[in-house]
């Protein structure tokens, strides 16, 4: 008469149980958040594990295991690193160690570490630098050859390096991509501007707003698209609405364009007259509602039309997979090839948001600019497309976007997701004890329902599903850490109290 109640208590557990995890494994952008974050763990081990020949050598020694990865580098390349005690460092791929303290000393670096480059004609340093020397012993530049090759070295990679002036009036310029060039400023500040650089650029999270009075109030969450192309449409919006519209962006990227003078966005829509809205309005209510600000400073105050013509300006660029591995800094890139190119500086925005500040990298060619400002609007009118004189980008800072990513579930913060996590697992290492407290308490609950004799097998296996998920994803993170503490010492106390119950059983307990 056991066997059958058993059966069905174990085919209802093996039902309940198998529900809930194909319910969880439904989460696709969970798991593909999880896939995503162990593939990204095991590339840094990956990296990690790179530099670790050379990680005796410190700072320099970081400089040389990039310097080994790369196959393009000249010959002779030199990692280089500028010590507090005012002298440098020179590593090549083999790991062997030069140190120069003067001028002469300095010439003997490349025949010591390169002589078979130094054989064949060549003398001119290209120096692969840690970026230790560039922002806290910037200086000590002035003691390398003026016509050496400078590159900067950082996590991300190497980027080659301009310099001018001398001493503590040194400007430093690195260039990220043919058309993007980063003023060297603050260390923090360049770290975020790299960061921000090498963001995903995702096509449906990128929204070109056209400010149009009389259109929508509300800008939907996700973006229409085109029926043939598949490409997001541009959103329209009334600018009356425009700082409360960022409300259903949370996460996203709205980009903005208009004509930009003293802090203030002047647009013209299809219809009607010029008007105007504060750019620090914007920017507030761009942080408040965690959206990614991108205004686009134009000559002409036009809107874009219905047509997203941003990603047909990303497609001129030569980037035949924007919409899957797309950076911002690809996006800049690509406005920069049409501008002649685009000079970066970065300002902390204050509240974990950071201001990268796009303007040309050429301005003293007023004549050449002039023509190709004439030549853009008139093929902008004819193809839709907007030209970009410079632009204002307003995000999350590093530490926000990493804690970003590092969610397991999109739109839980890590400071919930982490505690819950622990919490379910203790309860899973507690769970004798956690499913008796579940049951006294349902059987308290549930007292006047009907018996579970008195319904079919299906009302029973319905019923079970909802009290098991409750029970697993609600219940047990809530008495996990307590189930966990009880079990241990339950487990602690059988186990010191072991040795007097046997020699009770054996010798002291009378049998009858």
């Amino acid at each position: 008469m056991w066997r059958t109640p058993l059966r069905l208590r174990l085919t209802r557990q093996i039902f309940v149980y198998g529900a809930i995890v194909a319910s969880l494994a439904a989460a696709a952008p969970v798991s593909a958040n999880l896939f995503t974050h162990i593939l990204r763990e095991a590339g840094d081990a990956g990296g990690k594990s790179a530099t670790h020949g050379f990680s005796h050598l410190g700072p320099v020694g970081k400089a040389a295991a990039h310097l080994k990865s790369i196959s393009n580098a000249p010959k002779g390349a030199l990692a280089a690193h500028a010590t507090p005690e005012g002298h440098w460092q020179f590593v090549n791929r083999e790991g062997q160690v030069y140190t120069a303290g003067t001028a002469d000393e300095m010439k003997r670096a490349l025949p010591t570490l390169s002589p078979e480059v130094v054989g064949a004609g060549e003398t001119k340093l290209s120096l692969y630098v840690s970026e230790d020397s560039i922002f806290q012993n910037r200086a000590a530049l002035d003691q390398l050859p003026h016509d050496a090759q400078l590159h900067v070295v950082t996590e991300s990679g190497a980027y080659s390096l301009m310099r001018t002036g001398a001493g503590s009036d040194t400007v430093l310029k690195a260039q990220i991509k043919p058309n993007l060039i980063v003023n060297l400023s603050e260390r923090y500040l360049f770290d975020e501007t790299i960061s921000y650089l090498g963001r995903t650029l995702n096509k449906s999270n990128m929204r070109t707003i056209a400010l149009e009075p009389g259109a929508a109030k509300r800008v939907s969450a996700a973006p229409k698209l085109d029926p043939v192309t598949k490409t997001p449409l541009v959103d329209q919006l009334d600018p009356a609405h425009l700082a409360s519209a960022f409300g259903t962006l949370r996460g996203q990227t709205a980009l903005i364009v208009g004509r930009v003078e003293n802090g203030v966005l002047f647009a013209t829509p299809s219809k009607g007259a010029e008007f105007s809205r504060s750019i620090d309005e914007l920017v507030t209510a761009a942080r408040e509602n965690d959206v990614n600000l991108v205004v686009l400073h134009s000559d002409a105050s036009r809107q874009p039309g219905g047509r997203n013509w941003l990603w047909q300006q990303i497609e001129i660029g030569g980037m035949s997979d924007a919409a899957n591995t797309a950076t911002f800094g690809d996006f800049l890139e690509a406005l920069g090839a049409r501008r002649g190119g685009f000079q970066l500086s970065a300002s902390n925005d204050g509240l974990g948001r950071v201001h990268l500040s796009v303007a040309p990298s050429d301005t003293s060619a007023s004549v050449i600019n002039d023509a190709t400002s004439l030549l853009g609007e008139t093929v902008g009118t004819v193809t839709g497309e907007i030209v970009t004189r410079s632009a204002d980008l307003y995000g999350r800072d590093e530490a926000g976007q990493r804690e970003i990513d590092e969610r397991l579930i999109p739109g839980i913060p890590t400071y919930v997701q982490i505690p819950y996590f622990v919490a379910l697992v203790c309860g899973l290492i507690g769970w004798p004890v956690a499913r008796g407290w579940w049951n006294r308490m349902w059987l308290r609950i549930t007292s006047r329902d009907v018996p579970m004799e008195r319904q079919g097998r299906g009302g029973r296996l319905l019923r079970a599903l909802p009290r098991e998920a409750g029970f697993v994803l609600l219940f047990l993170p809530v008495v996990g850490v307590p189930a966990f503490t009880w079990s241990v010492s339950v487990q602690v106390w059988n186990s010191v109290t072991a040795p007097f119950r046997w020699i009770h059983r054996k010798f002291l307990r009378r049998t009858v």
